[in-house]
């Protein structure tokens, strides 16, 4: 009898440590912000005022084969930066296909090399979420590649990139 009680004690102790080991600050909350994209979006170049995605979009990191986005027609785009250095070089192709139609009337597959330039800095959110990263001094060059450029024009709306909830540069095709 003595060892039945010894083992309902046990077990209750070892139930009570187990569940208080993880603390509910431990896990990070969903709704946390951690570090933001960026938020690109495109404009015709004769109407600087209503956003119009570019035809058969392709984005793809320059220094990788990972394709971040294909085939879509979007206005806006988010994508992200590099948190270990401070450049991130990303290929934007306009009509992209796998393989060119000759007939097509609009010349496919030009790519444009853009190279986006920022600081970073890390800011500590707490124990669950850890870091995030946050980037400023926001600048770009577009190299027009072998096709020339499709990219013609673009501004800065943001030079600081903290949230995603406006656009931080504005593109001109």
């Amino acid at each position: 009898m003595k060892t039945f009680y010894s083992e309902r004690i046990f077990i209750a102790l070892a139930t009570i440590l187990l569940f208080s080991g993880c603390q509910r600050d431990d896990i990070c909350p969903a709704s946390t912000q951690t570090t933001s994209l960026l938020v690109i979006s495109f404009y015709d170049i004769e109407d600087r005022e209503t956003p119009q995605g570019p035809l058969n979009l392709q984005i793809k990191a320059a220094e990788d084969t990972l394709v971040f986005l294909e085939n879509v027609n979007e206005e806006t785009y988010a994508i992200p930066l590099r948190t270990d250095q401070d450049i991130t070089t990303y290929e934007f192709t306009y009509n992209y296909a796998e393989e060119e139609d000759p007939d097509s009337p609009v010349e496919q597959n030009n790519t444009d090399i853009i190279d986006f330039f920022y600081a970073r800095e890390e800011v500590y959110l707490n124990r669950a979420c850890s870091f995030k990263v946050n980037y400023s001094g926001l600048d770009t060059r577009i190299d027009p590649g072998e096709d020339g450029a499709w990219i013609l024009d673009y501004v800065i709306e943001q030079e600081e990139v903290e949230n995603e909830n406006n656009t931080h540069i504005s593109f001109y095709y």
